[in-house]
């Protein structure tokens, strides 16, 4: 009886789903991250392809009424990335993260958001990061990144292609 109870107490355990909380101190990191999650269906080529990681942080600047003024990128980002970006910038929801900065009393600074992409081919390539990708990560155009800046939760997201996963029973 007793190997009954912890067979059923470990299989229990074994079968709980854990998910994501939400960000309580952002509440609009979701609408920003659901858009750029939306518009990855275009993701360049080039980087899906040959499986290149990205990562970078992304500076934003906002005029005084909340309005996108101008996205720059760490040295790390590859040119790619950010021809992607700006092309797409008009559906990404970056009134999201301004509303999160007004409600916190940030309206007025610069933020930089974290972005981590990952790619992988089931059976083929995954994605790394170099050293060079790392130590370039907080130069802008050649300049170690300094300032006051308002720096955003981090955004990760892995790609995953290939077969699909089929179960029989």
């Amino acid at each position: 009886m007793k190997k009954n109870i912890f067979a059923t107490i470990l299989l229990f355990l074994t079968t709980l789903q854990v998910f994501g909380q939400k960000n309580a101190d952002f509440p609009s990191v979701e609408k920003f991250y659901d858009s750029l999650i939306e518009n990855l269906k275009y993701y360049p080529d080039v980087l899906q392809d040959s499986c290149i990681a990205t990562i970078t942080l992304m500076k934003i600047h906002y005029d005084d009424n909340g309005e996108l003024r101008s996205i720059d990128f760490s040295d790390s980002t590859h040119p790619a990335f950010i021809t992607y970006i700006q092309e797409f910038r008009n559906k990404l929801n970056f009134k999201s993260i301004y509303q999160d900065l007004k409600q916190k009393g940030y309206a007025n600074n610069t933020v930089l958001i974290p972005i981590q992409i990952d790619i992988e081919k089931v059976d083929g390539c995954k994605s790394t990061l170099s050293s060079t990708d790392l130590m370039k990560l907080y130069f802008f155009n050649g300049k170690t990144c300094a300032g006051e800046y308002f720096l955003y939760p981090y955004v990760y997201v892995r790609i995953v292609e290939g077969k699909e996963h089929e179960e029989h029973f």
